[in-house]
C-alpha cells in the first residue's frame, strides 16, 4: 500500500537539496568576494640607470589600508633618496613606511654594483648591461597587513633607450612586465637573478619548465651548450626531486664577475669560464641547479654547522644526474667517487665548519655510502632521492633531520650515519 506521505516527502527532499546547494553557492561566492576584497595590487616599477650603477624603484599599492605598514633594513646604505606618501620614518638604518589608505607610493634609489671580493663582482651595472639579484633591488621587507590580506604583484622595467631586453626567473606577462607570485608569501617580492641590456638569450620549454639561458653579448657565455645540456638531463632532475620550477633562468658573464656559481630560488649564475662539466667529472651547473630546485640549507648552531648536507647533496647530484642520464659510464662514476675520497681524506669532521671543498668532497662519499645502504636495506625500494625529497619539505635541515628522514625509510642503526665524521 502506498504511503500518503511518500510524495510530500519526495518534494520535501528536493526542497532541502536545493536549499543546501543555494547555501553552498552563497558561501562560496562570499568567500570569493572576500578573497578579492583582501587582495591589493602591488606594482614594482624599476628604471635602470647605468650611469649611476643602479636603479630608481617605485613601489605602488592601490589599497594602503590592507598593507598598512612595512619595515626594512638599510644597514649597508645601498638605498638612498627614500620618499613615500603616508608616514615615513628613517631611524638607526631602519626604514618604516606607514601607508595611507587608498593609493600609496614609496620611491628610492638602489646601488646595484657590488664587489664580492676586491675586483670581483656578484652584481654589476655597466653602460651596456646589468646583472644583479632582485633580492637587492627590493629589500627583505617585514609587513604589517590586515588579516588575510595578500598581494597581486607585477614587476616592470624601464630600460635605457639603447638596451634591448630584460630577463628574470619570473613568468613574463607582456613586454618588460613580469608576474611575481610566490604561493608561500602574502607579500610577493621579486627575488632571483635579473639580467638586462644588450644580452643574448636562448630559450626552450622542457617538460613543464620554461628555461632561459642569458648572458651579455661578447662575454663568451655558452648559452646553447647549457640549453642542450638541460635537454638530456632534465628528465632525471624531475625523477630525483619530484618537482621542477615553472621557469628557470640561467645567467652568466666573464671577468670581473665573481668566478663561481650562485643559485637563487628560480635562477642561477655561473661564470662564463666555468665548464658545464669539470675535469673531475662533477658539474658546476648541476651543482647550482640542485641548490635551486631543492632549496635545502644546513642548520647552524653553537656546536655544529650542517652546511655539509646542502653542499654534499648538491655535489653528489652534480654527477649522479649525469650518470643516470647516460652521460657517463659506471666506471667513470666510480673514479669520481675515488677522486673525491682522496680530496677529502684529511677531513676528520663534517659538522665543525662551513663546508669547504675537501669537506664537501668527503660529504659526497658519505652520501654515496648512505645511498647504497638505503638501497640494500630496502631491497631497492628506496634510495637517497627519497631522503632528499623529505628534506626539501623542511628546507633548513640538521643532521637530526637527515637521520630521521633515513630512519623513516629503513629503520634505525644506519652505518653511514654512525660515522666518526658526524660526531
Amino acid at each position: 500500500m502506498t504511503s500518503p506521505f511518500l510524495i510530500p516527502l519526495r518534494y520535501f527532499s528536493l526542497v532541502v537539496l536545493w536549499s543546501l546547494l543555494a547555501t553552498v553557492n552563497s558561501v562560496a561566492n562570499a568567500a570569493s568576494d572576500g578573497d578579492s576584497a583582501l587582495e591589493y595590487k602591488l606594482r614594482y616599477q624599476v628604471t635602470l640607470e647605468p650611469e649611476r650603477e643602479g636603479a630608481s624603484v617605485l613601489i605602488s599599492v592601490d589599497k594602503g589600508e590592507l598593507l598598512k605598514k612595512i619595515q626594512f633594513s638599510n644597514n649597508h646604505a645601498i638605498y638612498s633618496d627614500i620618499r613615500g606618501t603616508g608616514k615615513l620614518t628613517l631611524k638607526d638604518k631602519r626604514v618604516t613606511w606607514e601607508l595611507p589608505s587608498g593609493n600609496a607610493r614609496l620611491t628610492y634609489f638602489v646601488k646595484l654594483t657590488h664587489e664580492r671580493s676586491p675586483g670581483k663582482f656578484d652584481a654589476r651595472v655597466t653602460k651596456e648591461w646589468a646583472l644583479f639579484r632582485g633580492d637587492d633591488l627590493i629589500p627583505a621587507i617585514h609587513t604589517f597587513e590586515a588579516l588575510g590580506a595578500h598581494a597581486a604583484a607585477t614587476l616592470e622595467f624601464i630600460l635605457p633607450d639603447s638596451w634591448k631586453s630584460v630577463e628574470t626567473g619570473w613568468p613574463r606577462k607582456k613586454g618588460n612586465i613580469f608576474k611575481i607570485d610566490n604561493p608561500e608569501r602574502r607579500f610577493d617580492r621579486p627575488v632571483g637573478w635579473i639580467i638586462a641590456g644588450d644580452i643574448g638569450s636562448r630559450r626552450a620549454s622542457i617538460s613543464k619548465t620554461a628555461i632561459a639561458v642569458s648572458g651579455p653579448k661578447g662575454e663568451n657565455f655558452r648559452r646553447m651548450d647549457a640549453l642542450v645540456f638541460f635537454n638530456f638531463v632534465w628528465p632525471e632532475v624531475a625523477k630525483a626531486f619530484g618537482e621542477t620550477p615553472e621557469k628557470l633562468l640561467v645567467v652568466g658573464a666573464a671577468d670581473p664577475m665573481w668566478r663561481g656559481g650562485l643559485s637563487a630560488s628560480n635562477s642561477l649564475f655561473l661564470h662564463s669560464d666555468r665548464p658545464l662539466v669539470s675535469e673531475n667529472g662533477t658539474s658546476p651547473l648541476l651543482h647550482e641547479l640542485t641548490h635551486m630546485v631543492t632549496r635545502i640549507t644546513g642548520m647552524e648552531t653553537d656546536t655544529a654547522n650542517d652546511d655539509w648536507i646542502a653542499e654534499g647533496l648538491a655535489e653528489f647530484y652534480s654527477f649522479e644526474l649525469l650518470y643516470r642520464a647516460d652521460g657517463m659510464t659506471k666506471a667513470r662514476r666510480t673514479r669520481i667517487i675515488k677522486g673525491l675520497e682522496k680530496w677529502g681524506a684529511e677531513v676528520k669532521h663534517l659538522r665543525k665548519s662551513k663546508s669547504t671543498g675537501p669537506v664537501t668532497a668527503r660529504a659526497v662519499v658519505l652520501f654515496d655510502e648512505l645511498d647504497k645502504e638505503i638501497k640494500k636495506r630496502s631491497n631497492k625500494k628506496y634510495d637517497l632521492d627519497d631522503v632528499t625529497r623529505q628534506l626539501m619539505e623542511k628546507r633548513k635541515v640538521s643532521f637530526d633531520d637527515l637521520r630521521a628522514a633515513t630512519e623513516k625509510l629503513v629503520g634505525s642503526d644506519i652505518n653511514a650515519l654512525n660515522s666518526p665524521l658526524l660526531k
